[in-house]
This record gives structure tokens, C-alpha cells and sequence, in this order.
């Protein structure tokens, strides 16, 4: 008899288990982390690949969502950005603390929600 509460005692645990995981909401971005933070570049024409990592709710998970964001520089006559890939290209300026942002929203699944936004600071260093 103890068996058999046990055995349901199992199945209705491990049920809880599968149900919370997924718990029917869609997956939730609630950050972005801009990757790398506090680089320094010299020289135009110099380029450098950014990664932005979304920390997500429903699961728990991070991931690299580089492709799916949109990148932007604050500074894009001292360093453009392309808005898709993260690849960022020197010009002929320069400047200190150039935010490079990345934007999504957080509900990636159809494109709605609150945005979220993160950022890197970028060094662009005049050559000579």
C-alpha cells in the first residue's frame, strides 16, 4: 500500500516539475550584456565584433543574441556600428566613454513589451 502512495506521490511531483518549467509563458528578456565593455581601439578602418548576451526568465537561461538585437553607436562619425551584426568600424575621429547599445524587446517572440537595453563604453584613440 506505501508503495503505491509513493508511486503517485512521484508521478505528481515530477508533473509539477515538467509543468513549472515551461510554466505557458513566453520567454522574457530582462537584460543585455554588451560585450566587450571598455575596449580601446586605434586606428581607422580598425573593427571590433560586439556580443550582446540576453539573460532571460521562462527558463532561466542566457544566450547570445547578437543577431537579434539592434546595435547602435552614440558617436558614429568616431565609430559606426552595424545595426544587425555588432560589428563596430573606426572612422577617422576619436573620443572616450562612446556608448555602443544593443536593443530588444522583451518579448522577443512577437516583437513586443518593454525594450531592453544594454551598453558598452568604447575608447577610439586618434593615431600619433
Amino acid at each position: 500500500m506505501k508503495g503505491k502512495y509513493v508511486g503517485l506521490l512521484l508521478s505528481v511531483v515530477v508533473g509539477m516539475l515538467l509543468t513549472q518549467a515551461s510554466c505557458g509563458h513566453d520567454r522574457e528578456l530582462i537584460s543585455i550584456t554588451v560585450l566587450p565593455d571598455g575596449a580601446t581601439i586605434k586606428g581607422a578602418g580598425t573593427e571590433v565584433d560586439f556580443k550582446a548576451v540576453g539573460t532571460y526568465v521562462h527558463p532561466p537561461e542566457q544566450r547570445d543574441i547578437t543577431n537579434s538585437v539592434v546595435w547602435q553607436s552614440a558617436a558614429p562619425q568616431v565609430i559606426s556600428i552595424d545595426a544587425n551584426t555588432g560589428v563596430a568600424t573606426a572612422g577617422t575621429g576619436c573620443g572616450t566613454n562612446i556608448t555602443i547599445t544593443a536593443t530588444a524587446y522583451s518579448n522577443p517572440q512577437n516583437k513586443s513589451g518593454s525594450v531592453v537595453v544594454g551598453t558598452a563604453a568604447i575608447t577610439v584613440t586618434c593615431p600619433g
